[in-house]
């Protein structure tokens, strides 16, 4: 069964899951809503809007958004993605809209837009099967090495980096009671998104 909250509108199905709310949830028991959250809410709001405009440029129609605990997840038709270089300038399109608003907040002189653009930017780069630097790597391997499955060594890539980030926030001393709490809730809902 499928849990949280479903609905269409022009003709694309959204869906907020269970996870969505509960890291929201945590992420505001953390830290008090700020101006600076949303101005980062915001800026995910644009960088996903950089995918649709990519998908929509190459013709790509868009058939559901998922907001899930590990962010936006858009979902297309599986035909309508023409090529391994459409896909990747898909994907590849919502970080260029990060590093364009962070070079215009360096030319206003907006340290924390620059910083919080940046930031979103570098994160959907890293190269984990859920977010954009891992598909796109994932897309490139595909490509090259069309006879093999490379999902196994990403999702093995997927655990390493994990372990790794628990490690660094573990020895540098900035892990919060909610940190853990909220890295499980998107381990265990990407898991399951990757799949859908």
């Amino acid at each position: 069964m499928d849990s949280g909250l479903n609905f269409y509108a022009g003709g694309i199905h959204f869906r907020m899951t269970f996870g969505f709310f509960a890291v929201w949830a945590l992420l505001l028991l953390q830290s008090a809503f700020s101006e600076t959250a949303a101005m980062a809410a915001v800026c995910i709001a644009l960088h996903e809007l950089g995918h649709i405009g990519a998908m929509r440029a190459l013709g790509i129609k868009v058939r559901g958004i998922t907001f899930y605990s590990g962010g936006i997840k858009l979902k297309s038709d599986p035909l309508s993605l023409r090529s391994t270089l459409s896909e990747m300038a898909v994907l590849g399109a919502g970080p260029l809209v990060n590093l364009l608003l962070g070079a215009a907040g360096c030319l206003f002189g907006s340290r924390i837009f620059t910083g919080i653009n940046i930031s979103l930017m570098l994160f959907n780069l890293l190269p984990l099967s859920a977010l954009d630097g891992g598909r796109i790597m994932q897309a490139a391997a595909e490509r090259l090495c069309p006879m093999k499955d490379v999902s196994s060594a990403f999702r093995t890539a997927d655990i390493l980096l994990g372990i790794s980030a628990a490690v660094f926030f573990f020895m540098s001393g900035s892990v919060s009671f909610t940190l853990p709490l909220t890295m499980g809730v998107i381990v265990l809902e990407s898991l399951g998104e990757i799949e859908r």
